[in-house]
């Protein structure tokens, strides 16, 4: 039994390997893809036949190369017009080796003296086997053959997979007229899941404005404390100016100071005027309803300027201490202190957290959501099975079409029956195939 075919530079086949299955392996494809390709190669494996139409267009040469279930290779390569084989790596030379049908096993079946039948390939246009040959050419095969017990027998097991296959079609259909009506039902699923994301897009949207609200007021404040600083700049200004402009001093030292505080002044007040000019085109703050999360912040500010300010203290007591003695083992207070930081760390978190949801508004409350969750598996479940259901159609309508079609161009080239010699119509022969399994009622 033949494992694995490679063809190199092989008519239209530059490099391909198919490897077939130990049952039955089908090849499927458009037109013109290189199917037959494969069927040409075993035949010129098996013939050695002559010309080189198969070595591909600007190529040298041509391999075929067969590996089989029992451990042979056999390699074919055609040069010009010179042949050769290699068999489980011995070269060989000769038009056909004497042992390549029997590792190969596709040589013709010979009947008497001269006769022979070729089992083993069927040609892409010819009837199928003995179904175009003569009646006393068929009846020397079957006399001659010991298997013609195993090929009715194949006959009639085809009939048998052919039924069951009509049977699986139409209870296939019937699931998938059930499983539509599943799906109908299922069809609101979606809407709810896009519902549902707009919720959430809407509670990020308010989550975002809570922000801009909170760095509203950061910068409200902001602006109120330039405007005091703007009031006390003025008011300095304006007792400056109230100094004479020529004073008598002995010592400069006071004047330059003053002078450079004076050039510090106006620089403060003209960034003043600019802050000015730029927050006067400003509008009014909205009123805020709700001011307790600005008064949290506010405190929560004045303890951590207050925690800032003991702090500091703090490093000034201890700056002037001595360096504190070395311990032995420093690994736990070093655990320790690695803890607490991130404790303090996920207070801070918590905290921000707390802040930002205590504002938010409590989400609806769903009475039960175990229904939903398990119509949308069974609706998954239900989706899966449709498309493997949808797949296997696919399949055997495709299967279908393909015998038809091979009984139509039976049917075209043989309008007389080979059996009774009565004529036969295309149509009502497909239809009898189709319906009574038996094709054809001979003398009818």
């Amino acid at each position: 039994m033949l494992k694995r075919i490679t063809l190199h530079n092989f008519m239209s086949h530059s490099h391909t390997v198919i490897d077939l299955s130990p049952g039955l392996t089908v090849l499927t494809g458009p037109n013109n893809c290189g199917k037959s390709a494969f069927v040409s190669a075993l035949q010129n494996l098996a013939e050695n036949t002559k010309g080189n139409y198969m070595i591909r267009h600007g190529a040298k040469e041509c391999r075929v190369i067969v590996e089989t279930y029992d451990g042979h290779t056999i390699e074919w390569k055609r040069k010009k017009k010179n042949a050769s084989y290699c068999i489980d790596g011995i070269d060989i030379h000769r038009k056909t080796p004497d042992q390549l049908h029997e590792v190969l096993k596709l040589s013709k079946v010979k009947v008497g003296d001269s006769d022979e039948f070729d089992v083993h390939f069927g040609e892409q246009k010819s009837p199928i086997f003995l179904l175009g040959e003569r009646g006393s050419r068929a009846a020397a095969f079957f006399a001659s053959s010991s298997d013609a017990s195993v090929l009715i027998e194949m006959q009639k097991l085809h009939r048998t997979k052919v039924k069951s296959a009509q049977q699986e079609f139409q209870r296939l259909q019937a699931e998938l007229t059930q499983t539509c009506a599943i799906v109908d039902v299922l069809a609101p699923v979606p809407d709810l899941e896009t519902k549902l994301e707009e919720l959430d897009n809407t509670y990020e949207e308010l989550i975002k404005e809570d922000q801009q609200i909170q760095q509203l007021g950061s910068f409200i404040q902001e602006w109120e404390r330039s405007s005091q600083s703007v009031s006390k700049l003025k008011h300095t200004v304006q007792t400056l100016d109230l100094l004479p402009e020529e004073l008598q001093q002995e010592n400069e030292k006071p004047i330059e100071l003053l002078t450079q505080r004076l050039q510090d002044v106006n620089q403060q007040v003209r960034q003043t005027q600019f802050n000015v000019i730029a927050l006067t085109g400003l509008e009014e703050p909205p009123e805020l309803h709700e001011t307790l999360l600005l008064t949290r912040v506010i405190n929560e500010f004045q303890i951590q300027d207050q925690n800032h300010n003991q702090a500091r203290t703090t490093s000034l007591c201890l700056k002037h201490l001595d360096e504190p003695p070395a311990l032995s083992d420093t690994e736990p207070l070093q655990n320790g202190i690695e803890k607490i930081e991130c404790a303090a760390e996920r207070v801070d978190v918590d905290r921000a957290e707390y802040m930002i949801l205590e504002n938010c508004a409590l989400p609806p409350v769903m009475d039960d959501i175990q229904g939903l969750v398990s119509i949308c598996r069974q609706w998954e479940e239900t989706q899966n099975q449709l498309d493997q259901l949808q797949q296997i159609c696919h399949k055997c309508n495709a299967e279908h079409a393909a015998v038809r079609a091979e009984l139509e161009d039976w049917v075209k080239k043989n309008p007389s029956c080979p059996t009774c010699g009565a004529e036969l119509e295309p149509e009502q022969f497909l239809q009898a195939a189709e319906t009574g399994l038996k094709g054809h009622a001979h003398g009818a």
